[in-house]
């Protein structure tokens, strides 16, 4: 019984509704922790649109799991979005994470869609975190790597 409760009490946390305390946290210190998570500099919610920082945040969150080297890092069209996207969604798919990714609403880079996903992120991250460090730039640095070696074979 005590499992099913803890496990209850975890699931309100990662999805915390639209009235949850993740709803509260502004867009400023949204982008200060993405910035000083991910060593980037992003000065927009809208620039989340590309998936690419939501790939390198669950990265963090569950280290290996995330097929890195096939994240676009430099996407150029929606379309590349739209892979990143369908990357989070899979890991989300392989840990059971419930939350629906709206991610015809977040390619449109709007700023409230983005807003929203991104304080649940931030939620999610602070839920299921191990508080252990997150080397962005070395694990970028690696899947672009992969990456070059992808395209000397092709």
């Amino acid at each position: 019984v005590w499992i099913m409760f803890e496990d209850i009490e975890r699931k309100k946390k990662e999805n915390p509704g639209i009235l949850g305390e993740a709803y509260f946290v502004g867009r400023r210190a949204l982008l200060a922790w993405v910035n000083e998570l991910l060593d980037e500099e992003y000065t927009k919610v809208e620039q989340m649109a590309s998936g690419v920082a939501y790939c390198q945040i669950l990265d963090a969150i569950f280290p290996g799991r995330v097929p890195m080297s096939k994240v676009l890092f430099k996407p150029r069209n929606d379309g590349d979005w739209v892979k990143n996207f369908r990357i989070l969604q899979k890991v989300f798919d392989k840990e059971n994470v419930t939350k629906p990714i709206p991610i015809m609403k977040l390619i449109k880079a709007k700023y409230q869609d983005n807003l929203e996903f991104m304080q649940w992120m931030k939620n999610f991250f602070d839920v299921r975190h191990s508080g252990e460090p997150y080397d962005a730039a070395g694990r970028k640095r690696a899947a672009l790597k992969k990456q070059k070696k992808w395209q000397v074979f092709s």
